[in-house]
């Protein structure tokens, strides 16, 4: 009637905003809730496994509006989880980690209260994810809360190192070199290096002197 018309790709839109905004106005408050959820499923059982660029964002965010009826759902709760970690990541690929950090909190709220024992790989992953957003947000508390936590869950050490690393560097970034140093140390003692409990200032220029001397020869001969 007037109120519906065709884009150039012959979808469907309104003709105008106002009239979007009404028609939505429609919908009943108790009920959008279940509206945008009820939109999502819809959405993400035609993308599910494809690759829909941008439009994961849509997906992710209408259907994480039905949090309540997803978490009654174990199946359908690790696979939102899992949209909602590809979409925090595409958000990193586009450098938003504000976006990022928010879709791998709203992955994480989705897993089983078990879940670093039931999806240890995937809570591996949500929890690494989270702590880099957060600290690229400038959340360095949070970010070594999370951390700090993924190396008490972690079932080997080698699944402990990339998070040392990102600790060790939100330690330099906020000026803690002694907890930068004692970290790395940890992480070294750990693969079998000695550390020496003191370090004269002449011999770490004799080893900056003979460092950058290799370098320079490995350079000439390439």
């Amino acid at each position: 009637d007037g109120y519906i018309e065709k884009d150039g790709e012959g979808y469907l839109k309104f003709v105008h905003d106002k009239v979007r905004e009404a028609a939505y106005n429609l919908i009943p408050d108790s009920d959008k809730k279940q509206f945008h959820y009820h939109l999502g499923k819809v959405l993400y059982s035609f993308c599910d496994g494809k690759d829909v660029g941008d439009t994961i964002f849509l997906i992710a965010s209408q259907i994480n509006h039905g949090k309540e009826w997803i978490l009654g759902d174990k199946d359908l709760s690790i696979a939102i989880a899992e949209l909602n970690m590809k979409a925090g990541e595409k958000a990193l690929d586009g450098c938003d980690h504000k976006t990022a950090y928010s879709y791998f909190g709203a992955a994480l709220s989705l897993l089983p209260n078990d879940h670093w024992r039931s999806h240890y790989d995937l809570s591996l992953r949500l929890n690494f994810l989270m702590a880099g957003a957060a600290k690229s947000c400038c959340q360095y508390v949070e970010a070594e809360q999370i951390l700090r936590r993924i190396s008490e869950r972690c079932r080997c050490f080698e699944d402990k190192l990339p998070s040392y690393y990102l600790l060790s560097q939100i330690f330099l970034i906020q000026r803690r070199v002694v907890d930068a140093y004692d970290t790395c140390s940890f992480v070294l003692l750990q693969l079998g290096e000695t550390i020496p409990d003191l370090v004269a200032f002449d011999a770490v220029k004799t080893v900056v002197k003979d460092t950058l001397t290799m370098y320079q020869a490995v350079d000439n001969d390439g």
